[in-house]
């Protein structure tokens, strides 16, 4: 009798254990998943800024090749020197 008791309680604290623990394992699951979500958003964020700024420096090189299509215009025509127009253009490209 004795150790049908005994039997009874440990199968009880067992039943307790799992019943208790079984909350924060599924707390700590959906923490995993929230953490790999919010991850792939920012990877998402940052392929975002990197093509932003290739575009930036797309335009930005588009931009200084058209100021030295301009200088090299303003040479032809006489308003720069020549020493002035390879200043200017060293300037833009430094």
């Amino acid at each position: 009798m004795m150790s049908y008791l005994v039997i009874g309680l440990c199968i009880f604290l067992l039943l307790t254990v799992i019943i208790i623990s079984i909350k924060p394992i599924s707390m700590g699951i959906e923490a995993r998943r929230d953490l790999k979500e919010n991850l792939a958003d920012k990877e998402d964020i940052n392929e975002d800024i990197i093509d932003q700024d290739k575009s930036k420096l797309l335009n930005n090189d588009l931009s200084i090749s058209g100021e030295i299509v301009k200088l090299n215009k303003l040479r032809k025509e006489g308003v720069l020197s020549e020493e002035e127009y390879i200043k200017a253009k060293n300037k833009l490209l430094d």
